[in-house]
């Protein structure tokens, strides 16, 4: 059985920040330089964990800075403006011997519940098992696969809250 449990950063134990930031550096996804400060401000975090209290998963809804939020929009050639989607849905890792249990879709269906009135993007792996994944949370692909600096491409995805039905629906 696993557990999980949302915390706004400032309530987090410092023991419990350096597991999710030790977790999302094995994603391997995210340049670790200032990644311990971008957890600190992030607006809610996400800590799956199983019985014996190992961190199995995580993920995050933040409020990134404006510069690089308007770098991921233009690199995807998004056709809508980043100021529009303040909200970014991220870090969301698993560990190795956990994936392939459908845990990403609890990480996400349990983190959007705290933005549902605010429009949201995300960025992921430009493959079909994870853009279908994304939209089955009312996530839609916008502009274009661009390089993620990590040999594989990223898109842009969006959800906008109006037009979505409440998270309790989902």
């Amino acid at each position: 059985m696993l557990t999980s449990s949302i915390f706004l950063p400032s309530d987090c134990t410092a023991k419990a920040l350096a597991d999710f930031e030790k977790l999302v550096i094995e994603g391997g996804a995210v340049k670790p330089q200032g990644l311990a400060e971008r957890i600190r401000k992030a607006s809610r975090l996400l800590f799956l964990r199983a019985l014996d209290d190992q961190l199995v998963g995580i993920g995050a809804l933040k409020h990134p800075r404006v510069e690089y939020r308007n770098r991921v929009f233009a690199n995807a050639g998004a056709t809508v403006s980043a100021g529009e989607y303040p909200v970014e849905l991220g870090w969301v890792v698993v560990a190795k011997s956990y994936q392939g249990r459908r845990l990403s879709t609890r990480i996400v269906g349990e983190l959007l519940p705290f933005a549902k009135n605010e429009n949201i993007f995300a960025t992921t792996r430009a493959d079909e098992r994870v853009m279908s994944f994304a939209s089955d949370y009312g996530f839609k692909i916008n502009g274009k696969p661009y390089p993620s600096g990590y040999g594989y491409d990223l898109v842009l995805c969006l959800r906008n809250a109006a037009g979505f039905p409440e998270s309790n629906d989902l």
